[in-house]
């Protein structure tokens, strides 16, 4: 860099700084553009998959601790361990939704009955 020695040399020095931001910024536009189109098909999914959602109350009995626990244990350590990272990462997600659901319809049936009682 050439040091500068007036003012319209610093306006220059200003307009090319400007103007190598401005490129700066449309580069990382377009990635952010690029990685967004990426990723849309899999941000579709997120709805269907209700990943996300808010779980309906915030307690969580023993048996649900127990029951993730053995699914990481015993599915996602010794029945997946010579698969893909994808089946490792989404068959012991979806066994955990399943039986979350299974173990909550259960624990409100029993909410149900105890309350007629």
């Amino acid at each position: 860099m050439n040091r500068i020695s007036n003012y319209d040399e610093l306006l220059a020095e200003r307009r090319r700084i400007e103007s190598n931001i401005a490129e700066q910024k449309l580069i990382i536009n377009k990635g952010i553009t690029d990685i967004k189109n990426k990723l849309e098909p899999f941000l579709n999914l997120l709805p269907i998959l209700n990943v996300f959602k808010k779980k309906e109350h915030a307690t969580t009995s023993l048996l649900q601790v127990a029951t993730s626990l053995g699914i990481d244990l015993i599915v996602g350590q010794r029945l997946l361990s010579k698969a893909s990272w994808v089946t490792r990462l989404v068959v012991p997600m979806v066994l955990k939704l399943f039986s979350s659901k299974i173990i909550g319809r259960n624990h409100k049936i029993n909410e149900i009955t105890r309350s007629n009682n």
